[in-house]
């Protein structure tokens, strides 16, 4: 398992690319496209709760995913979830 160290270096390494994205509302898929990312998604909560481990914040980040994925975004990056943050929620 990667260190908290070494996982803070990699954040910080995509960071300003997302933030760059989020900052001109265009999110090219540029590493993956939101719908495979969303497919991992599943898998770990899948494997979360399979080892009893608490999937709930997968899970919202999941839903988030699935409303943008719903709203056409599926073929953008990550970065555009944040566009799902200023929406009121429904249902």
């Amino acid at each position: 398992m990667p260190s908290p160290r070494t996982i803070a270096v990699g954040v910080a390494g995509w960071l300003p690319g997302y933030a760059r994205q989020v900052d001109s509302g265009s999110f090219p898929a540029e590493v993956s496209a939101l719908e495979t990312d969303a497919r991992a998604m599943a898998h770990l909560i899948e494997e979360s709760e399979a080892m009893g481990v608490n999937a709930e914040l997968p899970r919202l980040i999941k839903a988030l995913a699935d409303r943008s994925i719903a709203a056409g975004h599926g073929g953008e990056q990550y970065p555009v979830l944040i566009e799902e943050f200023g929406r009121p929620r429904t249902g």
